[in-house]
């Protein structure tokens, strides 16, 4: 059994594998005011994830061993979340969003037809109610028709930004969730998660802004290129 707030630190270093990756498979390099707001983001997700539960709990009644396998556990899905949207942006250039859609779901039909063949023949869905309520499937259907959406605006995301500002914005809007659920539903926040939280949201602005002012930078020297050529 292991503590959800390890669990989630090491999940929270998603950002910096998508620093590392997108040096390594793109060949992109982050300037360094970038590379802070990142680390900024990443120290605001920490501290709020371990403000989620008890840590000094954990670090009492959890062994050595759970809590490495919790952290080697956050890691390895820090690291395939950070994969995911850079496979996307090189599958881009050969192939349109409704074909990479086509193909990620397709895997995940493979990848789900074995487990659902278990559950039928060992877990007896069939014999489930549920299964057969008009209700419950079209909840489903609701349910899969938001994340079909959902897929096509993250890969329209990554085709016109990149897979660091994806993971940066996935990231911040963990963050405004929280709030949210401050909001709606009067979940508890403490000291340690607000700061957390505030640190979060002000390092994703800071970034948005590097981003933004590179962008008009970039913009910028295109169109004094072709005025110069047209000189």
């Amino acid at each position: 059994e292991v503590d959800p707030s390890f669990y989630q630190a090491a999940k929270s270093q998603h950002i910096l594998f998508s620093l590392i990756l997108s040096s390594l498979l793109l060949g992109t390099t982050a300037a360094p005011n970038i590379i802070m707001a990142c680390a900024g983001v990443t120290v605001g997700f920490i501290i709020n994830a371990m403000a989620e539960v008890d840590i000094m709990r954990s670090l009492v009644n959890d062994s050595l061993a759970s809590l490495t396998w919790g952290m080697a556990a956050g890691l390895v899905s820090s690291f395939f979340v950070a994969l995911y949207p850079l496979l996307l942006k090189r599958s881009m250039v050969s192939m349109d969003n409704w074909q990479i859609s086509i193909n990620v779901n397709l895997m995940s039909l493979l990848w789900f037809a074995p487990l659902i063949g278990y559950e039928i023949h060992q877990g007896k869905m069939l014999d489930n109610p549920v299964l057969y309520d008009r209700a419950f499937w079209a909840f489903n259907f609701a349910t899969a028709t938001v994340g079909f959406v959902l897929n096509l605006a993250s890969m329209m995301q990554v085709r016109v930004t990149s897979p660091l500002t994806h993971m940066v914005v996935g990231a911040f809007k963990g963050a405004v969730t929280t709030c949210l659920g401050v909001v709606m539903y009067g979940n508890k926040m403490n000291l340690t998660s607000t700061v957390g939280v505030t640190i979060l949201i002000s390092c994703s602005f800071f970034y948005s802004y590097l981003k933004w002012h590179h962008t008009q930078s970039e913009t910028s020297l295109k169109e004094k290129g072709e005025g110069d050529k047209d000189k």
